[in-house]
């Protein structure tokens, strides 16, 4: 059965013949004249091999592809002849006829590659020749995108980029084709690499070879319309014999016409085109216009067996035309003439001048020698058979076309257009997406220097769209490669900042838009934020490039006109950014406890807030882990910088490297003033040596950029200063450098003062210096010392404005000439003086403070890329996660102040929720540190927010209700409290606040204002009363009243409140009631000891003492204040002293009663039921109950239903915990004196009368002043100190927690312990006892 892709092939052979028979050309021929041309003999020729074979496979591709590359070839066809050729072999590509395992595919690929870019057809209209453009380009991608495309060699690879290049630039084409063309070097680029990972490196003599020749290729594609400024070296010579031109070639020429031979394009003028020929005679000997890789048409012969045509030779019957040669390619000024066929390459560039034309030839691969016979003509299979394989392409191909795209980005060259710029860049954002080019040596050079240059000048371009594109491939750069650009990024980060901040009206809004977003944008890479930080702050040379950013940042999120504009949100989320990190981060912590331990344990880690300073040591395996990882995904092992103890320093380490960096720079700017005064103060800070060291002050002289170079200069050259010069000149590395060189580098590093004995100074120390370096090359000092004298003069010269004036600028000769006989009586070397002369004249020495403009740039950029190849440049990446206190130590404050702006003034919902999430991002991560100080900060913020500190009560409901923004920020305010009341310090006073107006405007939830109570009926009483009180049954009523309604009192001169009100109201009941403030009270038994101190002490400063005092204020305070210890009881011990002197204060210094002495009564009486049966705090208790009887007596009888009610409770609830003398005696006095009216003891009252006099007194000077006789044990109030103190002496009786088990029961259970025991204390004082008419009796309790 015969393979269906041979019919495929006999189809294709029957379409192209059958369109060149019907051409009027070879109409009229009869069957000799066919067997006669070649094209046509070629077709029948493959028609009898494929009737002969059964599968496609058995012969060579190229035998089924020969004729048709050959009409691609011909010039003698037509549009669509050509079309119909190129249509066969892209369908030959796209059904895979070609097998790309066999043999002779490879050459089959190359001969392809040079058909199709070589194609030549007599041209007719515009639009029928770009449509064989357009196949052409079709046939390209196809035959690159395709698996057998592998097989192409380096040259053929440029060829084609080279081919699509041309049509993509050329103006005058329609843009249908030119944007296809464009399409079409994507896909290659992409594919190109996208395969770099697959190949090696070659070797370097390899790649020297060839690269030299893809560099002319290279040259061919972009000097033929001068598209870059270098000049490629001269071409190779051929292996070519010049044919004389025979005498049919005139005849053959084309003519001038539209019918035979026209270009596709309208036939350049002389003029126009640059040729220095006739159009018409442009079929000549140098009938190649050259930018062929050699000759376009094969003969007949091309069938026939090699030996045998060689053999043979050529049929003189053949038209010279047609066997057309590669003339003289060595010799590009010979020729001018341009061909008039049609092809790809010569389209005539919008550009073109004078251009000599094989500047548009091409170099010769091996194989191409090969090809070419004595004749000239072409043979396609010789390569293979004479054993020069085809290598596939690799490396070679990429860097060339890598180098040449960053030739395009040129925006110095002008020669490079805009739409050439913009088509580079986006060539080059497909490389950089498309692979890893750090990994590859050849390419990180290019990257480097060029790439990086280019991209940073088109950051001051006004044109949007290069500077768009720019901005991305520089993101892409530093991505993906910054470990290797460090100060590249540094200038890039500069550059940024610059154009954010400058002030020029010129500059377009979108611009500062535009680099703000590459801001945000780099920010978002992961650890990006850190590497900043470590990497250029903690440097002592390089700019604080993560302060300055954030400062820019917090300063551009505040709007000057009070309007919020993209640049401020796109401001406000960079800071964000590092705050998401931080937090994400913190999240990952706390939800992995393990890995939190490891990371913990590993890093000298700010989270945990101890003051023990870790060791680098501890750090070790997980950093370890870390970079063995990225040295495997990067391909390089990371190196230390010499300024870190190790690879990743503790923050206490860049803290101080921080300092020291403050140091320096100071330092510098003293020496920038006077150099002395600049040493002096860095020896002052032990910076520098004392005494002076001259190596250690030269290495700063050297490594120091701020430096200013014409003070060095002065220093250095000082008379008193030899050995440091000495030292100085010590540091530069001549070794192996040009006398010239090593002056260039040596005046690069200071500025040379003008005087002669200085100028000698600095020269006989480099000369000296520059002989021992290089083995003593010249005669002697003097002759060495002559030549760099020379050179300086060489070099004002041929680049002072000044002297050229006055002379004519000093010849090589003359250069020669003064220099005779210096080196010893002798001649120096004639080679090494020229390379010099040329050397200074191409390039002058710059002094670096005389630099402008270009020059100024290229100085610049030289010492960048000079430091980044010292150890300086040593860039190191961080794990996620390292150093995020430090950063966030750093942005807190500004993002906090940031995001309050922004929530203030925006109105869109999304903004005030990203605000929102800020804050909450914040609140987590300095709960996470522990950080008090920012957690106040921004619950201070937000409580501003809320709406609640700053309107008046009457207003407060209404206008809370109608205020969403008032809501988000009082239930962030309330959720933050809830969530991380932990770390809450000085906030609790304006949350307390925030509460306190919540209940004047009875917005808080009822359980809030309802409080237990001995004497009501109900148990429980409302904090919000009437004003007048009278009856506490009828007072509960309308406190319930007066809760629901809008505080009544205020309300009741008006009808009644609106609807609008109402809905206010009840909307502000409904978040109040979701921001749950009870939640505070109920969950405060969480909350760390300090954090419920400082919550105590905020309630408890809402006093009597204040001026804006209100008695409900302060009770409803003192109300969450002991719900809050009841919460607590657990660890009562630690807060009671303070509720004790709170409870003391109100109670003891009432002169009368009111509404919050009787709660503060209640209170304490609650306090003492709940807290009896707690063991360790009991006693203090009961003691603390004697604060009643120190109040005065007419507010005490005030109280004495709450107090015989409370006590009735204790009573019957916690007898059994009440084991001594002391405190039955206190409750019986405490009895005694609301029953039947008994004053209390004197001198308790005299105490609480001195208080008032003397401020309040302690518990041990209230008990001294009660029992004068017996200090020591017969007080009747101790300190709850003094309990813990008397307990722990010896032989004083005090109760452990075994003493007494609480009985629940109603009966007084004493212990046989507590009867035998001695008495913890004797009742020595007697008490007045009336006990219904035994007043006067003396009586002993328990005695």
């Amino acid at each position: 059965m015969v393979d269906k892709n041979i019919y495929i092939v006999q189809g294709e052979i029957n379409a192209v013949v059958g369109a060149i028979k019907r051409n009027a050309r070879w109409s009229t021929h009869t069957h000799l004249d066919e067997e006669r041309d070649p094209l046509l003999h070629s077709f029948s020729l493959l028609k009898e091999v494929l009737n002969n074979i059964t599968e496609l496979s058995e012969i060579e591709p190229n035998v089924f592809l020969r004729p048709f590359l050959e009409v691609i070839r011909s010039e003698d066809t037509t549009g669509p002849i050509t079309g119909l050729a190129l249509t066969s072999v892209n369908k030959f590509l796209s059904y895979a006829l070609i097998d790309p395992s066999h043999e002779g595919t490879a050459e089959g690929m190359e001969n392809m590659a040079d058909a199709v870019t070589h194609a030549r057809f007599v041209g007719t209209d515009h639009a029928s020749d770009e449509v064989v453009l357009m196949k052409i380009l079709q046939v390209l991608r196809t035959l690159l995108l395709t698996p057998v495309g592998a097989h192409l060699t380096n040259e053929s690879v440029c060829e084609i980029m080279q081919s699509c290049f041309r049509i993509c630039f050329e103006m005058r084409l329609s843009e249908l084709l030119r944007k296809s063309a464009e399409h079409t070097l994507v896909d290659m680029v992409q594919l190109l690499f996208t395969r770099l990972p697959q190949f090696k490196e070659e070797p370097k003599s390899y790649m020297g070879t060839n690269m030299k020749k893809l560099k002319m290729r290279a040259g061919g594609m972009s000097e033929s319309s001068k598209w870059k400024k270098q000049k490629r070296s001269p071409r190779p010579p051929r292996h070519v014999t010049k044919v004389s031109p025979g005498p049919e070639q005139p005849a053959a020429s084309a003519s001038n016409t539209t019918g035979n031979g026209v270009t596709f394009i309208d036939a350049p003028s002389p003029s126009s085109s640059g040729s220095s020929e006739n159009v018409s005679s442009a079929v000549s000997p140098a009938t190649d216009s050259g930018l062929e890789l050699s000759s376009q048409t094969t003969s007949k012969e091309d069938l026939t067996d090699l030996d045998q045509v060689a053999s043979l030779g050529l049929n003189a019957g053949i038209p010279s035309c047609e066997a057309k040669v590669t003339e003289n390619q060595n010799q590009p000024e010979l020729q001018e003439g341009k061909i008039q066929s049609a092809s790809v390459e010569s389209i005539p560039e919008v550009l073109e001048e004078c251009t000599s034309v094989a500047e548009h030839s091409d170099s010769a691969s091996v194989h191409d020698m090969d090809y070419v016979n004595p004749r000239g003509v072409r043979f396609t299979q010789s390569s293979q058979k004479e054993g020069a394989a085809l290598v596939p392409y690799g490396l070679p191909c990429i860097r060339e076309l890598f180098r040449f795209l960053i030739s395009l980005t040129n925006p110095h060259d002008r020669h490079n257009s805009e739409v050439m710029i913009h088509m580079g860049l986006q060539l080059l954002t497909v490389a950089l997406e498309s692979a890893p080019i750090a990994n590859c040596q050849p390419l990180l050079g290019l990257v480097k220097e060029e790439l990086c240059r280019h991209l940073f000048q088109l950051l001051s371009v006004e044109r949007l769209n290069l500077y768009a594109t720019s901005l991305r491939v520089c993101f892409l750069l530093f991505e993906s490669m910054r470990e290797h650009l460090k100060f590249q990024l540094e200038m890039y980060v500069k550059k940024l900042m610059e154009i954010i901040t400058v002030e020029n009206p010129k500059m377009p809004y979108e611009m500062k838009e535009m680099a703000l977003e590459a801001i945000v944008q780099l920010w978002r890479i992961p650890s990006f934020v850190t590497e900043l930080y470590i990497n250029y702050d903690c440097d002592y040379y390089c700019a604080n490039l993560f302060e300055e950013l954030t400062k820019l940042l917090s300063k551009n999120a505040f709007p000057v006109s009070g309007q919020l504009y993209t640049v401020h949100l796109l401001s406000l989320e960079a800071l964000l950014t590092v705050i998401d990190s931080t937090e994400a981060h913190c999240q990952a912590k706390v939800l992995s406890n393990i890995h939190q331990q490891e990371k913990e344990v590993v890093k000298s880690s700010p989270e945990t807030m101890s003051s023990t300073k870790e060791t680098s040591n501890s750090k070790t395996p997980f950093f370890d882990f870390f970079y063995i990882k990225l040295s495997l995904v990067l391909n390089f092992i990371p190196r230390k910088p010499t300024r870190f103890s190790c690879i990743l320093p503790s923050p206490q380490e860049l803290m101080q490297i921080k300092k020291k960096k403050k140091l320096l720079i100071t330092g510098t700017e003293q020496f920038n003033q006077k150099p002395k005064k600049g040493i002096q103060f860095l020896q002052e800070k032990n910076l520098l040596a004392t005494p002076i060291d001259n190596n250690e002050v030269a290495r700063w002289l050297r490594e120091n950029p701020r430096l200013d170079k014409k003070m060095i200069g002065e220093f250095v050259s000082d008379r008193k200063n030899i050995d440091l010069l000495e030292s100085f000149v010590g540091t530069f590395s001549f070794q192996g450098l040009r006398l010239d060189e090593a002056l260039r580098l040596y005046l690069e590093a200071f500025r040379l003062p003008g005087e002669a004995p200085v100028i000698q100074r600095l020269l006989e120390a480099f000369t000296e210096h520059w002989r021992k370096s290089n083995g003593s090359p010249f005669a002697n000092s003097d002759a060495c010392f002559a030549l760099a004298y020379a050179v300086i003069m060489l070099n004002t010269d041929q680049h002072n404005h000044n002297v050229r004036k006055q002379n004519v600028p000093m010849t090589l000769e003359e250069f020669r000439k003064n220099l005779k006989g210096v080196n010893g009586g002798k001649d120096f070397e004639q080679d090494i003086l020229e390379d010099m002369y040329h050397a200074i004249k191409n390039d002058e020495i710059v002094m670096p403070e005389e630099q402008t403009g270009l020059v100024k740039e290229n100085y610049i950029w030289n010492v960048l890329l000079h430091r980044g190849a010292t150890d300086e440049g040593i860039f190191l990446h961080v794990p996620p996660g390292s150093y995020d206190h430090d950063l966030f130590t750093m942005t807190w404050g500004p993002t906090i102040a940031a995001l309050s702006y922004v929530f203030d003034k925006s109105l869109e919902e999304t903004i005030i929720q990203k605000a929102i999430s800020g804050f909450r991002k914040c609140a987590m991560i300095s709960a996470h540190y522990g950080l008090s100080d920012v957690f106040d900060n921004l619950i201070i913020s937000l409580c501003k927010f809320t709406a609640l500190s700053s309107e008046s009560i009457e207003n407060l409901p209404t206008v809370f209700g109608s205020n969403p923004k008032a809501h988000i920020a009082a239930k962030t305010v309330f959720h933050l409290a809830h969530r991380h009341g932990d770390i809450l310090r000085e906030g609790w006073k304006n949350i307390m606040e925030a509460m306190l107006q919540l209940f004047r405007a009875e917005l808080l939830p009822k359980a809030m204002v309802e409080v237990e109570d001995f004497v009501d009926p109900n148990g429980k009483i409302y904090l919000q009363r009437e004003e007048t009180p009278s009856n506490r049954g009828e007072s509960t009523v309308l406190s319930f009243v007066s809760w629901l309604t809008l505080s009544g009192t205020e309300q009741s001169g008006m009808r009644g409140p609106s609807t609008e009100t109402q809905e206010a109201k009840r909307t502000a009941l409904e978040c109040i009631k979701q921001c749950d403030p009870e939640k505070l009270i109920t969950e405060s038994k969480f909350l760390q000891l300090e954090s419920l101190q400082e919550l105590m002490k905020a309630l408890i400063s809402v006093t009597p003492d204040e001026e804006t005092y209100d008695e409900e204020d302060a009770a409803f305070c003192l109300e969450m204040l002991l719900r809050i210890v009841l919460e607590n009881r657990d660890r009562v011990t630690c807060v009671w002293q303070t509720v004790r002197d709170h409870l003391y204060h109100l109670c003891v210094h009432a002169v009368e009663f009111c509404f919050l002495v009787e709660r503060a009564v209640v209170g304490l009486l609650r306090l003492a039921i709940r807290l009896l049966r707690r063991e360790e705090i009991s006693a203090q208790v009961l003691l603390s109950l004697r604060i009643l009887l120190m109040m005065k007596p007419n507010v005490l009888s005030r109280v004495s239903h709450e107090v015989a009610y409370g006590l009735h409770e204790l009573l019957k609830t916690n007898a059994a915990n009440i084991h001594s003398g002391d405190d039955w005696y206190t409750l019986f006095t405490l009895l005694e004196c609301i029953g039947s009216g008994v004053k209390p003891p004197a001198a308790l009252q005299v105490t609480a009368r001195a208080d008032n006099d003397t401020g309040a007194q302690s518990d041990s000077e209230v008990s001294s002043s009660y029992h004068p006789s017996d200090m020591s044990l017969d007080r009747g109030y101790t300190s709850d100190s003094e309990v813990y103190a008397d307990h722990g002496k010896p032989g004083k009786m005090h109760r452990s927690v075994t003493d007494v088990d609480v009985m629940n029961s109603g009966w007084l259970v004493v212990s046989s312990q507590w009867a035998s025991a001695p008495r913890s204390r004797s009742l020595t004082s007697p008490i007045q006892w009336d006990g219904g008419g035994n007043r006067g009796k003396k009586v002993k309790l328990l005695g």
